[in-house]
């Protein structure tokens, strides 16, 4: 877990500032889900739990509680028990640390950030496509140029396993190659398995299945039974509408893609940012979910996590340059109205404002308004400045400008004065 310096909390509100102003765009609204929950509410249709969920014991009840490990469960429960007796879709958006125990690396701490969103009581094609249109609006945002969206189906996945003649355990391990795109692994355990040739042949070609449109035909002749048949057709639609979005060229199909949590029902998809090795984004379709709360209803939804987000800036060099405030007022007189009185309507103005109240010369007050990234210092008393005229440097270029204080008041409140931000 990590803190957030001043510099650092700046480009975080950025990023947070632009992806949720995406969210609403598209007709989203924030909902705020509890930071600790009860340790059923993550643990139950999904595989990731155990020693990855930080768990503690409610005293006054004994259960178990965990703190937020995944949004999607939380917002599921909402839904099913406050939100049944709304209309339907729901469009529902939010921020917030999601905390996993696990190896710290780059990007991912053991607590993160996620931006997300949840669309739910759609079940169309159209809505799949609407998630990925966002994801790509989402990384234009940011300013990102260089990403991509890979988009999976894992009911396709899960219809050639269904056909596998294994065990729970070896299924998973075929899975487990398939996701890391290990042929040399995935073909030793194959050939330990009575299952028939065709079968065996498209488990094999999966981890292959990755690149444009023209993958959608490939998969055809692989798809051996009803529910990995359905899933392409699915598939096949979703692209379809992305055609329409213009975005195609941003999309590149991964029918190898097994890496979603067991929630998951259809379609998934994540954003890459090229020369990164891991997703910025993540997300899928999840029918069942909201339905283990009591509540059937089709649902998809994902988000981004923050950090990557930042790392994926930095390596397009593209991170904003954070500032200080944008004015400094020192002051050297006894009478200390004026500063209080140009503070004020500057303040009143929209410009963030700091006094320098600490007892030092005005070159040492002026290096601090440079290390702290301050715009403008403004200069009474001191300098040979009059008792009716103040300074104004702009720290960057190092420009100085005496005004009058009266007319510098003046132009203020008016709004004549103009400042460059």
């Amino acid at each position: 877990m990590r803190v957030y310096p001043p510099e650092e909390a700046e480009r975080r509100r950025f990023v947070e500032e632009k992806l949720f102003s995406v969210f609403k765009r598209w007709g989203f609204r924030e909902v705020i889900t509890p930071t600790f929950e009860y340790l059923e509410v993550f643990s139950r249709n999904s595989e990731d739990k155990g020693d990855r969920v930080f768990k503690f014991v409610d005293r006054q009840t004994g259960r178990l509680l965990a703190l937020r490990y995944d949004l999607t469960p939380q917002v599921a429960r909402m839904v099913a028990t406050t939100f049944r007796d709304r209309l339907l879709p729901l469009r529902l958006a939010y921020n917030a640390n999601v905390f996993r125990y696990e190896e710290p690396e780059k990007g991912r701490q053991r607590e993160f950030v996620q931006l997300g969103v949840e669309l739910v009581g759609l079940k169309v094609p159209e809505a799949d496509a609407e998630m990925i249109a966002m994801a790509v609006e989402g990384c234009q945002a940011v300013g990102l140029c260089s990403f991509q969206i890979d988009v999976g189906q894992v009911e396709f996945l899960r219809g050639l396993l269904d056909a596998l003649p294994a065990s729970l355990e070896e299924r998973q391990r075929v899975r487990s190659a398939i996701r890391r795109k290990d042929a040399l692994e995935l073909e030793l355990m194959l050939e330990k398995l009575p299952a028939s040739d065709a079968l065996k042949g498209a488990l094999l070609a999966l981890p292959s299945l990755y690149g444009g449109k023209e993958i959608l035909e490939k998969a055809a002749g692989l798809a051996l039974n009803a529910r990995s048949q359905e899933a392409l057709v699915n598939l096949t639609q979703v692209m379809e509408i992305l055609d329409v979005y213009g975005l195609s060229d941003r999309v590149i199909i991964d029918l190898g893609e097994a890496d979603a949590f067991d929630y998951h029902t259809g379609m998934i998809f994540g954003a890459f940012s090229k020369g990164l090795g891991y997703q910025l984004s993540g997300g899928g379709r999840y029918d069942d979910l909201i339905g283990s709360f009591g509540y059937p209803c089709p649902a998809i939804g994902f988000a981004f996590e923050l950090e990557k987000v930042l790392f994926a800036m930095e390596a397009e060099g593209i991170v904003p340059k954070a500032s200080g405030p944008d004015f400094l007022i020192i002051d050297f007189n006894q009478d200390k109205r004026r500063a209080l009185q140009i503070a004020r309507l500057l303040r009143g103005k929209g410009y963030s404002v700091a006094r320098d109240i600490i007892q030092r010369d005005a070159e040492e007050s002026l290096h601090y308004a440079e290390a702290e990234g301050i715009r403008w210092a403004v200069v009474l008393g001191g300098r040979g400045l009059k008792p009716e005229e103040m300074l104004v440097k702009e720290m960057a270029s190092g420009k100085e400008e005496i005004h009058p204080i009266e007319a510098f008041c003046l132009g203020v409140e008016s709004g004549s004065l103009r400042w460059r931000t």
